[in-house]
């Protein structure tokens, strides 16, 4: 009977349908087009609806659908490769999938797919086996072995809304028939349609339908979430449909599902009178109203979207953490609970259903109130909602909120609820609570003032009971007042920013005073944090009176004020040390002074560690007299410095405690020139009149008492004449009173005083000495007499001018050197920031002046540099300061500009004066110089920076040509900083391997072969790319790489050449380009010898390239290392030829094989007729010398034409091919014909 209304529903739908054109929306069509191919995920496996048949192509009903959707949205629908159903559930969770033409909306598959309105309906069914039981239902199933398919609807349908069914999932329906046949299961729930269908294919007998379940299988396609434009195409496309073409579609697949004989009898029994019936009133509605086929449509429609519905919000409510239930008003007898209930307290669903049950669980304690509140309020037919506890399964107790509905079901009143876990909130609350009361006990019992404000305007809400009692306010008369009305503050009007500062943050131990009631004020270090008070922001905030405090620490820093200045500032040495152990505590800067220990070498370490006792029996005998007196004064030791002098001291002591622990104060005084002066005295009376050095004695009144015959020398004063004077009668008139205060201060002080000293002899001259005074102390230590002791150091003072002069000039020129020029640059400066005004530093290097001391002799260039500096001096102002750095170089001062054009000006005017010649001996020079300028403060307002600008300025003049003049501009500092940068990643690069080989073949222009490589190497930097040798190599010469690159090249290309020569038959030599500062290195030839031995290579496999300048310049050292190679058998070329200074008559001395002309004059072949003629002139000299000639740069057809017409031999370059990594370089051309590249007919290796 279902199938046979499902039937008639169609048959309804086919008579009242009106044809629709399918109209799609603007944004459709656009999706569409964009979109010509989905991929359609299919069940292989499900006849009649989709399947493939025997040779693998896409059949059923589905498939049907999938035809005719194809044709009206023009689009190709590609079934994906065959697998099994879950894995193409799983592609659709992971978006591989476009579209599933077959597919029920299931609670689960809705989490992650969108369906169109369902285009076939069918029941779902239970299936049999005769013999066995007859369920009839789904809750006859209940304890069978219960067959369905995996993952399919009634799967899913029946895992989630019946649980507790014994479910045995098949892969395919067959599958799931074949054992029911076996009575290996009890019973399948599967569809009709594909069960009719497999039972006819497999001939199954004994196989009925015993029952229906409540669910119907709704057959739809769907879509992934992503694609709402694609479900609502689809909808459109179905309801575009003809009722022919369902028809069609669904007798050919499911219209045999009725061949059944109880179908039949059913059918003639019942379904034939109800059809005639049904068509009379048809045809009757028909005639009535031809628009209720839309009505019923939309029923139809409507039915289907609101069991959707169901089986959404079913989810829905079967998702929710809380338990939904439904339960008897009258005995709270549960009927439903939903699954999440098991979960929650661990009873099995069909527990809950039991009378009785809930008063099962509810806690002992609360099952009383719990009850009764709930017949109140359902007497009352009111919705509630209550607390309690109940007993989980494990006997773990929970609170949990039952929120309930009354509700009318079938004319009778239920329950309807949720119960939630309120576990958590509970324990929180109580916490809370706990909290709550901790908080109110500490606000009450703190002893430092707490109170809680308002933040939004300070008004304090509740004050403890130490505000009371140190303030002296109630808290009932602070309550909604603010600290200002109160009068608290004892800053005034510091209230408001407080608060402003507040509402921005907290405060942390804020030190200000407070007002109490009575005027009096008291410090307080306050504390406050907002936070929020039932939802008002507010502050709590924490004052902590530190009078008491504050007062001690007061007199206890003063106290320690006056002991550390005294410690401290005395000019002798104060240690104090712990007679426990002899470690010291403290010293203090005297000590350090005497010592050369500082007090972080001297702390926690004992004397004896120090080593500053020159004899431990001096030691033993302080401590002695220590032990015996209680006290030491005055006792004399020697002592040790730390840089091993010693000294003599006059050491007291006293035991001090401090804290509680038996301390030693010591002081020390340094009495090694007082002694050395007694010393001096007593010897003074034997050699007075001996002595060079002029003596004179007075009194205490000053009063000249004797002098020697040294006096009447120096001064030209006779002893007469100065018996009776004072000191005075010297004085030259050149120091202030202040000079004589200090002096006489110290002399009485320390007893004596040394210094210079000017003075003026008898005949009015000026002169210096050096004056030592020393008072004389009778034995009761009172002075009675000074004892001045003095020398003429004139002499000593003209010797130090003239190295003064010497440290301070140059030499040879007599010029200022580097120290003074950056001296008077700096004081330059400093003018310059003074007055605002500018100046210049010109930075001179005289152009080539190298030829000239190596060719005439150093003499002759110091002649010359003379010269220069005599003529650079006339051209210059009196302020102007020309110096000599060294060398060739010298640097000018042009402070006091009033234009920067004037240095500019200056500059070129001292160029100009070059243009005269110079005469150095019998020799007349021309020669020109390259300078630099720099301003300040426009370009450095340092010495350094000012130098090195103008040296920058001049380099680039070099590089300009040089005889000009060049200003410093800002990316001079910029390329200096690259260049510092670069040479820095260099150094890095050995380390990182960023360095490479490349390999550039050598092509024979006679006999088109490979005849040999060039190894050249390429730096590839992580974020510089590319860096072109020319950039890093004349780098790595200045900086001394060379010499660690050169070394990886060779042993680089020497390991190459041994893997080819185990692989590949030998090709020619391997050439190297070799450094100057290699050849210079004494180790060169066994490094060599030790490569080839090391990697089995004859020495002729080796070729070394030497550039032509290096030769030339060093012509002795180059020819005997080239003549110890060559005897070695390596074979030498000389590169660049031609670019340099060449000498052909030492040219024929060296022992070269190869003449390599550089591709500068390569390059313009064969048009310009310059490097025409140079490339022939080499060719020339090449085969007269018996030398190969090679040409490198070769990029033209014309090129290797022409070198080949004039006789060179061989060529390499681009027409050949670029230089290759190693494992192109083998494969291009050692496994290849190398003479396809030769003559440019066929095609070129890539460049």
């Amino acid at each position: 009977m279902p199938r046979l209304s499902a039937i008639i529903f169609f048959y309804m739908i086919g008579v009242t349908a009106t044809a629709n054109a399918l109209t799609l929306s603007d944004e459709e069509h656009t999706w569409l087009s964009s979109h010509k191919e989905l991929r359609l995920g299919v069940d292989a496996t499900w006849p009649p609806f989709e399947f493939r048949d025997e040779n693998g192509r896409y059949q059923g009903l589905a498939a049907d659908y999938v035809a005719l959707i194809e044709q009206r949205l023009a689009v190709s629908l590609q079934p994906i490769k065959p697998v099994g159903w879950n894995e193409v559930l799983n592609k659709a969770k992971r978006g591989e999938i476009d579209l599933l033409p077959g597919i029920m909306s299931t609670p689960e598959r809705q989490n992650y797919l969108s369906f169109t309105r369902p285009y076939l309906d069918f029941p779902i069914v239970i299936l049999a086996h005769e013999g066995s039981v007859h369920p009839h239902n789904l809750q006859e199933l209940y304890g069978l072995k219960v067959a369905v398919v995996d993952n399919y609807a009634p799967h899913e349908l029946l895992r989630t809304h019946h649980p507790d069914l014994n479910l045995v999932a098949l892969p395919d329906v067959g599958s799931a028939l074949q054992a029911l046949a076996a009575d290996q299961v009890d019973a399948v729930v599967s569809d009709l349609a594909s069960s009719v269908w497999s039972m006819r294919q497999l001939k199954l007998g004994g196989i009925y339908v015993s029952g229906e379940t409540p669910y119907r299988y709704q057959l739809a396609m769907a879509v992934p979430h992503d694609q709402p434009l694609l479900a609502g195409i689809l909808d459109k496309a179905l309801a575009d449909l003809s009722p022919s073409e369902i028809s069609s579609i669904q007798e050919r697949w499911v219209g045999s599902v009725l061949d059944h004989p109880r179908f039949w009898q059913n059918f003639l029994r019942y379904g034939l009178p109800g059809l005639l019936l049904l068509s009379t009133v048809l045809i009757v509605v028909i005639r009535i109203n031809r628009r209720l086929s839309s009505e019923i449509s939309r029923r139809v429609n409507l039915e289907q979207e609101l069991r959707s519905s169901e089986y959404h919000y079913r989810g829905l409510v079967e998702s929710l953490s809380a338990v939904a239930w439904e339960a008897s008003m009258s005995d709270y007898t549960y009927s439903y609970v939903s699954p999440h209930a098991e979960e929650l307290l661990g009873y099995p669903l069909a527990d809950w259903l039991k009378p009785g049950f809930w008063r099962s669980i509810v806690h002992p304690a609360d099952i009383e109130e719990a009850e009764r509140f709930c017949n109140q309020e359902t007497c009352l037919r009111r919705d509630h909602n209550l607390d309690y506890r109940v007993i989980r399964a494990d006997g773990k107790t929970l609170w949990v909120r039952n929120i309930v509905s009354l509700i009318e079901h079938g004319h009778e009143p239920v329950m309807r609820g949720l119960m939630i876990d309120i576990s958590e909130t509970k324990q929180t609350e109580t916490a809370l609570r706990l909290s709550e009361e901790k908080f109110a006990s500490v606000f009450r019992q703190c002893p430092d003032i707490l109170v809680i404000a308002r933040l939004s305007d300070g008004c304090l809400l509740e004050a403890n009971k130490a505000f009371e009692e140190q303030v002296g306010i109630t808290a009932g008369e602070v309550i909604g007042k603010t600290a200002t009305q109160l009068n608290i503050w004892g800053v005034p009007g510091i209230g408001p920013s407080l608060l402003m500062r507040l509402q921005g943050g907290s405060i942390r131990n804020l030190e200000m005073p407070f007002r109490r009631l009575d005027g009096r004020l008291f410090t307080g270090l306050i504390s406050a944090e907002p936070f929020d008070l039932d939802s008002t922001p507010a502050l709590v905030v924490v004052v902590r009176d530190i009078s008491p405090l504050k007062e001690a620490q007061q007199q206890l820093q003063i106290s320690e004020e006056k002991f550390a200045k005294a410690f401290h500032s005395s000019p002798d040495g104060l240690l104090i040390t712990r007679q426990s152990d002899g470690l010291l505590i403290e010293v203090n800067e005297g000590f350090s002074r005497i010592t050369g220990y500082n007090s972080a070498l001297s702390l926690d370490r004992s004397t004896l560690d120090l080593g500053i006792w020159v004899d431990l029996n001096e030691r033993a005998q302080m401590i002695e007299q220590l032990n015996r007196d209680g006290f030491v004064r005055d006792f004399s030791s020697h002592i040790r410095r730390r840089d091993g002098q010693v000294r003599l001291c006059e050491v007291s002591a006293r035991p001090l405690p401090i804290g509680g622990e038996d301390c030693l104060l010591t002081i020390a005084r340094d009495i090694t020139e007082r002694h050395q002066m007694q010393e001096k005295l007593q010897l003074a009376a034997t050699v007075f009149e001996s002595t060079a050095e002029g003596v004179l004695i007075t009194d205490i009144q000053q009063n000249i008492s004797a002098v020697n015959r040294a006096f009447t020398e120096i001064t030209g004063y006779s002893e007469e004449e100065a018996i009776g004077q004072t000191p005075r009668l010297l004085a030259s008139g050149q120091h202030d009173s202040a000079f004589y205060a200090a002096m006489w201060y110290q002399l009485t002080d320390e007893g004596h005083w040394q210094g210079e000293i000017s003075n003026r002899r008898k005949n009015g001259e000026l002169y210096p000495s050096w004056l030592t005074i020393s008072a004389v102390r009778n034995p009761e230590q009172i002075i009675t007499h000074f004892v001045a002791v003095f020398a003429d150091i004139s002499s000593l003072k003209h010797a130090q001018a003239r190295l003064d002069y010497q440290a301070h000039h140059d030499p040879l020129t007599g010029l200022p050197n580097r120290t003074l020029f950056e001296s008077r640059l700096q004081a330059a400066l400093s003018h310059s920031e003074e007055v605002c005004g500018q100046g210049a530093v010109l930075f001179l290097d005289l152009d080539r002046f190298k030829h000239i001391n190596d060719s005439l002799g150093h003499p002759v260039g110091d002649l010359l540099l003379k010269g220069i500096a005599l003529r650079l001096k006339e051209q210059l102002r009196d302020v102007d300061t020309v110096a000599r750095l060294g060398g060739d170089e010298f640097i000018i001062l042009l402070p006091g500009l009033l234009h920067p054009g004037d240095a500019e000006t200056v500059a070129n005017k001292l160029l100009a004066c070059f243009g005269a010649p110079f005469q150095a001996g019998e020799h007349e020079f021309f020669i020109s110089a390259s300078i630099g300028t720099s301003l300040f403060p426009a370009d450095g307002s340092d010495v350094a920076t000012l130098v090195k600008n103008a040296d920058a300025a001049m380099y680039r003049s070099k590089a300009k040509g040089r005889n000009r003049v060049e200003s410093y501009t800002r990316d001079l500092t910029a390329q200096a900083s690259e260049r510092i940068a670069l040479e820095h990643e260099l150094r890095r690069a050995m380390e990182r391997n960023e360095l490479s080989l490349s390999y550039q073949p050598k092509l024979c222009l006679l006999s088109k072969r490979l005849v040999g490589a060039e190894a050249l190497i390429r730096w590839r930097h992580p974020t510089l790319g590319d860096v072109p040798p020319e950039h890093f190599i004349p780098l790595a010469e200045e900086n001394g790489m060379i010499l660690q690159i050169g070394d990886w090249v060779l042993e680089s290309a020497c390991r190459q050449m041994c893997e080819w020569n185990k692989s590949y038959k030998p090709f020619g030599p391997l050439s190297v380009n070799l450094a100057g500062m290699q050849l210079r290195q004494p180790n060169l030839l066994q490094r060599i010898e030790q490569l080839l031995k090391e990697f089995d290579l004859q020495p002729g496999c080796l070729q070394l390239e030497i550039t032509e300048n290096f030769i030339m310049s060093q012509a002795e050292d180059a020819l005997a290392v080239l003549h110890k190679l060559k005897k070695l058998g390596v074979q030498l070329a000389i590169d660049d030829f031609g670019t340099g200074y060449s000498s052909l008559s030492y040219l024929k001395r060296l022992p070269l094989d190869i003449l390599k002309i550089d591709q500068s004059f390569v390059r313009g072949l064969p048009d310009d007729p310059h490097d025409a003629a140079i490339v022939r002139a080499i060719i020339a000299l090449g085969r007269s010398m018996q030398l190969t000639v090679i040409a490198e740069g070769v990029e033209t057809l014309e090129q290797q034409e022409f070198l080949a017409q004039e006789g060179c031999e061989q060529i390499q370059g681009f027409i050949v091919s670029l230089p290759l990594r190693a494992e192109e370089f083998c494969t291009r051309f050692l496994l290849m014909n190398v003479s396809d590249f030769s003559d440019s007919t066929a095609g070129k290796p890539s460049l």
